[in-house]
């Protein structure tokens, strides 16, 4: 995917993989350079892929149960509201509840006992582990520790209603399930987005170190994009069959002064137009939450109100395509300059 910076590319894929209900990566070629010579970390894109993979599939678990979930959680509330009442007591009790008109009121319920955090005994810590994995290990300890503990609270109902759906999802959903499907869904329908990726183009004849790490980089791209099947802490994925979007402005290279072998695993190749007047006009305009809406509910949080008209809109669309095309062409981007 070919076009200069601002016009949409990541755009274009996150959109894609949110129609499609598929995991998506995005991750920038030239964050692989920093690591080592040859970028032997690329294996953490389909690692990404498959935590983002998780995820999804977790929301997607809630979405369907959650209607379900709502029904058991609403009666176990009546239950303790009413206990062995009358059924119009407990109808009565239930069209408050769906209202809204109890959510102030206090009860008592089993809610689990969080575990010690990371302040709650000491725990040597390798320095150069990263944040995200020590919060995982904290998150795993706190289940292990208090996860099937329970103590009596007593909380509002609306906050009620909240801990027992939490609660109810948690025994709906299996782990080794979650995780068998989450990896299904990565390896069928995943998207990994690798942007910038002529930064790591060598191109010309004269090749410096720098050019020779990004080469590097290119070849151990080469197997993903090929297929090939990488080892992650929730089980192997097959890279066969996911599918790879690498994109750049190449203003000073071209699709050819990438690798021979990884060009023939990326062959469709789509060009993007520069943003133009009219463009920057539906930007501004057709998005439920543009940006001269945002503007407008920000000064009325300030009791200042604002009205922009058509011709101003215009104006901001034409100031905004010359900019580009006289300075800088940062594409959308210029509209928050």
């Amino acid at each position: 995917m070919i076009g200069s910076t601002g016009v949409g590319k990541t755009e274009i894929g996150r959109r894609l993989a949110k129609l499609a209900q598929s995991p998506f990566v995005k991750v920038e070629a030239t964050k692989f350079t920093e690591v080592g010579f040859h970028g032997r970390d690329v294996d953490k894109i389909i690692q990404d892929l498959v935590e983002n993979s998780i995820n999804l599939t977790k929301q997607l678990r809630i979405q369907q149960d959650m209607a379900a979930v709502e029904r058991i959680v609403e009666e176990q509330i009546l239950d303790i509201l009413t206990g062995k009442s009358s059924p119009e007591t407990r109808k009565s009790f239930k069209d408050l509840l769906r209202k809204g008109e109890l959510d102030k009121h206090n009860i008592t319920i089993d809610a689990p006992v969080s575990g010690p955090g990371p302040g709650g005994f000491p725990i040597a810590i390798d320095g150069q582990a990263s944040p995200v994995q020590m919060n995982q290990v904290f998150a795993q300890i706190g289940k292990i520790i208090g996860g099937s503990k329970k103590e009596r609270k007593k909380m509002p109902i609306s906050e009620a209603r909240r801990v027992l759906t939490e609660q109810e999802m948690e025994n709906r959903m299996d782990a080794a399930d979650v995780t068998r499907e989450a990896i299904h869904l990565a390896e069928q329908h995943g998207i990994v987005f690798i942007d910038e990726i002529d930064k790591i183009c060598s191109h010309g004849e004269s090749r410096s170190s720098a050019d020779a790490s990004a080469e590097g980089v290119q070849r151990d791209l080469l197997p993903l994009i090929e297929g090939s099947v990488v080892n992650t802490k929730h089980g192997n994925v097959n890279t066969d069959h996911i599918l790879f979007i690498a994109s750049g402005a190449f203003h000073t290279a071209s699709p050819s002064d990438l690798l021979p072998e990884l060009q023939g695993r990326l062959p469709l190749r789509v060009e993007l137009d520069s943003l133009t007047e009219d463009d920057f006009y539906r930007i501004l305009t057709e998005p439920q939450a543009n940006l001269v809406f945002q503007q407008i509910k920000l000064l009325e949080t300030e009791g200042v109100s604002v009205e922009f008209q058509d011709e101003a809109i215009r104006e901001m669309a034409r100031i905004a395509a010359l900019a580009n095309s006289s300075v800088e062409n940062i594409g959308a981007r210029r509209l928050h300059a």
